[in-house]
């Protein structure tokens, strides 16, 4: 009984869906392309100049009258200019900051401040800061280079230099 009555609601959805494409004259089309869409231009337009027109040729005088509409002259009219709003420059890259110098203990002096460290060796590969039970703040900085090869440990304790150690 269930089926049947899917059967019928099946039907129905297609029966109707065939009289509205009916209905709307056959043409709604479900399989075609998209129309084509031309990209939109930001070039900015010119007019062009209007061309010179060669000198009038003298003109003889006679005794007729002329109606007043013909004694006036055509004006041109005035092209239409659009000015670049802005120009566009586009700056060379900075070129890249000299490489921090590699340190070794014999370099560093116990007592040092932190900041020099950094200052004068540039951020290390590796930094831990851990607090110990009675307040102190331990800092351990590593620098490495040749993918572990040179390294050098330096302990900081309170933000001055405690011990370096290279190898």
């Amino acid at each position: 009984m269930k089926e049947a009555a899917l059967l019928v609601l099946v039907a129905v959805v297609i029966v109707g869906g065939i009289g509205i494409w009916l209905a709307n004259g056959g043409s709604i089309q479900l399989f075609s392309p998209p129309s084509a869409v031309q990209p939109s231009s930001d070039i900015p337009v010119v007019a062009e100049a209007p061309k010179e027109t060669p000198p009038a040729k003298p003109k003889k005088f006679s005794t007729a009258k002329k109606d007043s509409a013909s004694k006036a002259a055509p004006v041109p009219e005035t092209p239409t200019v659009i000015a670049p709003v802005a120009e566009v420059v586009v700056a060379p890259p900075a070129p890249p900051p000299p490489p921090k110098e590699f340190p070794s203990a014999n370099q560093i002096s116990v007592g040092a401040e932190r900041e020099n460290i950094s200052d004068k060796f540039g951020q290390p590969s590796l930094a831990t800061t851990t607090t110990s039970d009675d307040g102190r703040v331990l800092e351990t900085l590593v620098y490495a280079r040749k993918s572990g090869r040179d390294v050098t440990v330096i302990r900081i304790e309170d933000g001055k230099v405690l011990s370096a150690h290279s190898r």
